[in-house]
């Protein structure tokens, strides 16, 4: 239940974010300047949630679900299981989701691009169980 309560806000610190960042679609397109708005997100959001009884539970998720299991994430560069949970499942769901609606492939071939990056993110981007599971999961429901 926490999971999906936290999904659906997880990008709520967007909403400070112009028009012009948020229509970039990759990282790299954004200036540094940009970059670094786009990564004060999380802490936005936290933010926000704080403000609420119902919220308060799920904003350290929302202000972790840019930490990567290598530690090379942000904000706090937390690794591996220093991350929490709901954070670590959120960064696998995002980036697949990321991945399957961008770009000029069939559906079919963005759904196998976003396999592939989560493949390839396991251990460094990604929790290796987390990854591991998520693919299974989708490769045996047909995604």
């Amino acid at each position: 239940m926490r999971l999906k309560r936290t999904v659906f806000p997880h990008d709520i610190g967007k909403i400070t974010l112009s028009a012009d960042i948020l229509a970039k679609d990759t990282l790299a397109a954004l200036s540094e300047e940009d970059l670094e708005k786009m990564r004060q997100h999380p802490v936005v959001g936290c933010r926000i949630l704080n403000m609420f009884d119902d919220t308060l539970d799920i904003a350290e998720y929302v202000y972790g679900h840019h930490e990567r299991w290598d530690g090379k994430g942000y904000l706090r560069g937390l690794k591996g299981e220093e991350i929490p949970l709901t954070s670590r499942i959120i960064l696998v769901a995002e980036t697949y989701d990321r991945v399957v609606n961008q770009g000029a492939l069939s559906p079919e071939e963005r759904k196998a691009a976003s396999l592939k990056v989560i493949r390839e993110g396991s251990g460094k981007q990604f929790d290796p169980n987390i990854a591991k599971l998520f693919v299974q999961l989708m490769e045996r429901e047909g995604a």
